[in-house]
């Protein structure tokens, strides 16, 4: 039977201040929790975040010399040590550009009793070989827990009495907000991730196959990689876009392609196979979505997305190309396919045209006559569609009322 831990959990973003004040009083903090759950990475984004470089050291992979460095002869005949230059002494420059530096004892439950006991004076005293480390250096640990690994050990007291220990936890608003600045985010996996618990599906190693892969940050990070050489695959090889008839028409999107089988079997790698396969068919199924024009031309008949996820996709496209269109006939036959798509996609067509608009009393007027269209409420959402065989039309002959072009796409017709 497991103890009830009693070391502090905290989300990513906990940890993220956590370090940065540990460092601020010269405290070693110590982050520890599952495997591929994303510690290093916020440790990363510390030592970016306060300017300094840091100095990786994977302890599983050192020998207890790499520390305290290699004894030489002085200029007195006597032996001492002599620490590798990767590590800053003092009356050492500051790194150029940089305030300082932090080494990151990265695997510390996984390091030798050789390199752990080397550890010692490097926590305590601040010393390598004998010699005092820079002022400006600081120091961060981490490690896997010994329950979830065979290689990492329980750390002995005297090491976790020397740092500031806290367990590191998966949580997903963390993660999507982080995959949101990467520069390797991807939509699709962004919006899964969203909308499904499969951020973190450990399976106990008693449970699964020899080299048999799960859901973790890590994993859904390279599966972002994955989809994006996909998806460049398929812009680089594109087609002129047509309509159902096969006539090229005016459009910058581009239809994606389902994932063929090395890429799943590549998802399935990163991810394994359960949350690779939820994942495939969603995507497979968001990429059969029609394009704005498409709805347009066929509102009655068009496809209606067979998921939530998928419906949801659409609203946003709809809504743009709604804002961008040039005549009534295709912002009438938009709604008409909206309110196919039901409640919550209307309310949400709604609230993307209203953010889209500017204050103008057209553009309150566009507004609050799509929401009757829709049968969408201010106060109580949507209360069922309101659909007629004809829109009314205001003075002028238009079935919606002209907005103005404030905080709208530059060249679009509805603004001239």
């Amino acid at each position: 039977m497991s103890k009830k831990t009693t070391v502090p959990q905290m989300k990513p973003s906990e940890v993220y201040t956590f370090i940065k004040r540990c460092l601020a009083i010269n405290k070693v903090a110590y982050i520890t929790g599952p495997a591929a759950i994303g510690k290093s990475q916020v440790v990363h984004s510390v030592c970016k975040d306060l300017n300094v470089e840091m100095i990786d050291v994977r302890l599983s992979q050192m020998l207890s010399e790499d520390l305290s460095g290699l004894p030489e002869k002085n200029a007195q005949g006597r032996s001492e040590y002599v620490p590798f230059a990767m590590f800053p002494l003092e009356g050492d420059p500051l790194p150029n550009g940089k305030n300082g530096w932090v080494i990151f004892l990265d695997e510390l439950p996984s390091a030798s009793e050789e390199v752990l006991a080397a550890t010692y004076s490097l926590l305590l005293d601040r010393t390598l070989g004998g010699k005092r480390i820079h002022p400006e250096c600081r120091i961060v640990a981490a490690g896997n827990r010994a329950i979830d690994s065979a290689i990492a050990r329980e750390l002995p007291d005297t090491l976790i009495t020397r740092m500031l220990p806290v367990e590191m936890i998966v949580y997903k608003p963390d993660w999507i907000k982080w995959a949101k600045k990467s520069p390797n985010g991807n939509g699709s996996v962004i919006d899964f991730i969203a909308n499904k618990n499969q951020l973190y599906s450990p399976i106990a190693a008693a449970d699964r196959q020899e080299n048999e892969s799960f859901a973790t940050p890590r994993g859904w990070e390279s599966v972002m990689l994955i989809m994006n050489q996909h998806e460049a695959a398929v812009r680089k090889k594109a087609q002129p876009a047509t309509d159902s008839n096969g006539i090229p028409v005016d459009s910058d999107e581009i239809a994606m392609e389902p994932i063929d089988e090395i890429t799943h079997y590549m998802l399935i790698s990163a991810v394994g196979a359960i949350a690779a396969n939820s994942f495939r068919e969603e995507y497979d199924d968001a990429v059969a979505l029609p394009f704005p024009f498409e709805v347009a031309q066929s509102p009655s008949s068009c496809r209606i997305p067979g998921n939530h996820a998928g419906k949801v996709r659409m609203v946003k496209p709809l809504a743009d190309h709604f804002l961008v269109a040039g005549d009534d006939n295709t912002r009438d036959a938009l709604l008409k396919y909206v309110n196919r798509l039901g409640g919550e996609c209307c309310e949400l067509f709604h609230k993307e045209i209203k953010s889209g608009l500017g204050k103008s009393a057209s553009d309150k007027k566009l507004v609050e006559d799509i929401g009757k269209r829709l049968g969408v409420d201010e106060l109580l959402g949507f209360t069922g569609g309101m659909e007629k065989e004809e829109p009314d039309s205001d003075d002028s002959g238009n079935s919606f009322p002209q907005p103005t072009n404030k905080g709208k796409p530059r060249g679009s017709s509805l603004f001239n």
